[in-house]
């Protein structure tokens, strides 16, 4: 009977092991994932997994096979869909479910579509913002459930805002900002993950992308020794989008100012 109980109390353990290597994850391609029979870009397609669906990626001993897309460094990870087992690549996956793309045009929109305020709206407010003066300025913080925070500011001649999503990787805010109207001066639909600083032209905009990356790995190309993106724009006023890592929150604030 001891024997039985120790089997049993290993066969849960094992099972509680394993469900917390199946992370859930849902897919933002807007084309649907291919699922591969191998993890290869070259492999037999098996399905299409739709943009939206949620699924769990199966933990796998081992290294996993890297796979480099649209500048996007990612892995090929084991998932099952539609009783078919096989590869996907885990770029173009988040922590939540993506944007409806028929509704949400702005972050606001995507933050309220994932989960519920948490309490009321704070504002703090200098000064009368009817009639705001150079000293005035007025702030909008917002808490959601889920963690993330939305914080509006709005001073003399000039305005930002600011979002935290716990869980997302700058890769996944690159692509969340690609599927969000809101950012589309900042990222276009066929724009690659920008690996280096650099200044260039959009019609006769210019623009300038600077990357802050960790010193010891300064000459790395690949995303993970990035910090920090910023991008600079003019268009009537002058447009700053900022996107890093702080602590386990990614943070996007795009301001303008005269």
């Amino acid at each position: 009977m001891r024997k039985f109980f120790l089997l049993v109390l290993v066969l849960v353990s094992i099972n509680s092991w394993s469900q917390v290597f199946d992370r859930i994850m849902y897919v933002a391609a807007k084309s649907g994932l291919s699922i591969r029979e191998t993890a290869d870009a070259n492999a037999k397609v098996l399905d299409k997994i739709p943009y939206g669906t949620k699924i769990s990626l199966i933990d796998e001993d081992g290294g996993w096979k890297e796979i480099i897309t649209e500048g996007l460094t990612g892995y090929w990870r084991k998932v099952k869909f539609n009783n078919k087992t096989g590869y996907i690549v885990d770029s173009y996956l988040f922590p939540w479910p993506p944007p409806k793309l028929a509704t949400v045009k702005d972050m606001k929109q995507y933050l309220a579509q994932v989960a519920a305020p948490f309490g009321q709206q704070l504002i703090i407010r200098s000064g009368k913002t009817a009639e705001m003066t150079e000293s005035g300025w007025e702030l909008k913080k917002q808490l959601y459930k889920n963690g993330a925070e939305h914080q509006e500011f709005n001073g003399y001649e000039y305005g930002s805002d600011t979002y935290f999503l716990p869980g997302f990787g700058l890769q996944q805010g690159f692509l969340l900002c690609r599927l969000i109207t809101q950012f589309q001066e900042v990222f276009g639909e066929k724009d690659e993950f920008p690996t280096t600083s650099k200044k260039f032209k959009k019609g006769e905009r210019e623009y300038e992308i600077e990357l802050r990356k960790r010193v010891e790995e300064a000459d790395y190309a690949g995303p993970f020794s990035i910090e920090k993106i910023r991008i600079g724009y003019e268009d009537g006023a002058y447009y700053e989008f900022e996107m890093y890592i702080l602590e386990n929150q990614l943070v996007i604030s795009i301001s303008a100012g005269v």
